[in-house]
């Protein structure tokens, strides 16, 4: 098998992709057990040829995964792989083959339009010209409605996602979960629109300024220690279908012992009092800093070149080019995150 990247049509606005090892490409469809971008193995992705713009067999990506897989940190954490593995027996080499295998199976599939929407749900017919898909909500439920899709419709299907398969497991305990929140916390940011919808996780500790807070993911494994402006928090709860969700996956990841891949907790567990931003930059030195600041777009991440008493100045680790942010401008700053250690470990890939 062989390791890829491959950039589609559906993913060309928002410039992302797919990496995986490619199993095989019929007349119709590539079949990728996918990666995420730490090399971990996710579920097995089907995509339509026709959408397909190009595939790429060597870039930096490509060469941090291999990196990670050829010192032994590629892993399944979610155990996948089995099922990819029973997936692959039967041929997926269409998008009509992979909508059938899910529908056998009773998986839950992401679906990916031509034109970029992507659906989540269980199929619950699949035709030789579209499938009908019952979506899940945003509020963690299936929709009895079916939804109708064309195949011609469809850049992708994505068959044993992780979280996908977790929320199978959620709907057997959820009740377990509802308003029993030990460890969820929702922030709103001020403006959603720059940083997305929330924050979720726990608040560790507080000062009038600023929340000790520890960020989950997506599969709600601890992603970093922050600090959070409380001045940009417009909105906090303990209570909401995302936090259920994001509880019942603290408690099975910490029972699986992935809760923590990057070791995050022990600098909490250090810290005697809330920083200030001020301080955490003084004290960063050559360290990569990750800053999220309302005047500038994007992950703003690099090392701190310049301090004075309004501000700092953080140069880019690959381009060279310098930002300064204003301290009173910043909005969230990373103490500790896997982004950061992804980082400094694909600069120390680059150097060798």
């Amino acid at each position: 098998m062989k390791l890829v990247e491959l950039h589609t049509k559906a993913d060309q606005l928002s410039g992302s992709y797919y990496l995986g090892y490619l199993v095989y490409q019929s007349a119709d469809a590539a079949t990728l057990i996918s990666l995420d971008d730490d090399a971990n193995a996710g579920g097995v992705l089907v995509i339509n040829n026709q959408d397909i713009l190009t595939s790429v067999d060597e870039s930096p990506s490509l060469a941090y995964c291999q990196h990670l897989i050829d010192e032994g940190k590629s892993t399944d954490p979610f155990a996948l792989m089995p099922l990819n593995q029973e997936l692959l027996k039967t041929p997926l080499t269409s998008l009509s083959a992979a909508s059938q295998a899910a529908l056998e199976k009773d998986l839950v599939v992401n679906i990916t339009l031509t034109s970029g929407i992507v659906y989540t749900g269980i199929i619950a017919l699949a035709g030789p010209t579209e499938i009908q898909l019952k979506q899940i909500g945003d509020d963690y439920e299936l929709d009895p409605l079916c939804l109708v899709i064309p195949l011609s419709a469809i850049s992708s299907l994505e068959l044993n996602a992780p979280l996908n398969k977790l929320w199978k497991k959620y709907q057997a305990v959820k009740e377990q979960f509802a308003g029993q929140n030990p460890y969820g916390f929702y922030l709103d940011w001020l403006d959603d629109a720059r940083f997305g919808s929330c924050l979720l996780g726990l608040v560790l500790d507080q000062s009038d300024q600023f929340l000790l807070f520890e960020s989950l993911n997506d599969y709600g494994q601890l992603e970093s220690i922050c600090l959070v402006n409380r001045e940009d928090v417009v909105h906090e709860s303990v209570n909401s279908a995302a936090i259920d969700f994001s509880s019942f996956l603290v408690a099975y990841n910490q029972k699986n012992e992935i809760f923590d891949p990057g070791h995050l907790g022990k600098l909490a567990q250090s810290l005697d009092h809330v920083p200030t931003v001020r301080e955490v930059i003084e004290k960063a030195g050559k360290q990569l800093v990750s800053v999220d600041d309302y005047e500038l777009a994007g992950e703003n991440l690099g090392y701190v070149t310049a301090v004075d008493e309004a501000g700092f100045t953080i140069e880019d680790p690959e381009s060279g080019q310098e930002v300064s942010h204003l301290f009173e401008n910043v909005c969230a700053l990373d103490l500790a995150s896997t982004e950061l250690e992804k980082m400094r470990e694909f600069l120390a890939a680059q150097n060798q």
